[in-house]
């Protein structure tokens, strides 16, 4: 089945997670950069971004106790949404419906999510629909949303001590076709530690 983009929140061995994979099929030229409390998705041909302005973006970013993940620069607004004071659950909702689905050919929903210590929230913006939904934190159960097919919250496992274990298990969601790269950060004390994979 090809969903797209996926994002995903979680719980493994105790930590809150944020995990991100890009599966393309027209832009599959891509992959993910780590740098300090950031990760990109960045085309490795530049010329592509004149085809389409929605391909680069930050997914991850971690903003004071909260992991941000999402599915374009919407990333960006949610974390200044919670620098500003907002909690969770009004950030995820104003940067999504500020933002709306994205005006391509496809009219792909807008996906994204946040954690911190305690809570996970995931939410999706389509041409049909705004929910944002805070999650019941389980160990060792995570959440899913896509930009196609799977655009209801559902329960997966992604299991890792680190960052880097949790963005390969992502990558590797068999079930999922065309994946590109992936990303992720998880809780470590009061920090987060990020990680990128990009095969070969």
């Amino acid at each position: 089945m090809y969903v797209g983009r996926i994002v995903s929140v979680g719980c493994s061995m105790g930590n809150e997670f944020v995990a991100y994979r890009v599966s393309s099929r027209s832009f599959p030229n891509r992959l993910a950069e780590k740098r300090n409390n950031l990760i990109s998705i960045i085309p490795k041909n530049m010329e592509d971004l004149r085809k389409n302005p929605y391909i680069s973006y930050n997914c991850v970013r971690i903003v004071a106790d909260y992991a941000i993940v999402s599915n374009g620069s919407h990333t960006d607004v949610i974390a200044e949404k919670l620098l500003m004071g907002y909690p969770p659950r009004d950030a995820l909702s104003l940067a999504l419906l500020s933002m709306d689905y994205e005006k391509d050919d496809y009219r792909t929903p807008r996906v994204a999510g946040i954690v911190s210590k305690g809570s996970l929230y995931l939410g999706i913006v389509a041409e049909d629909r705004l929910l944002v939904k805070k999650l019941p934190w389980k160990e060792n159960v995570s959440y899913m949303i896509a930009t196609y097919e799977v655009q209801d919250f559902m329960e997966i496992e992604l299991r890792g001590y680190s960052a880097e274990e949790i963005a390969r298990e992502i990558y590797e969601l068999k079930e999922y076709e065309l994946p590109v790269c992936s990303a992720s950060a998880i809780r470590k004390g009061n920090s987060y530690e990020l990680a990128v994979y990009n095969p070969e």
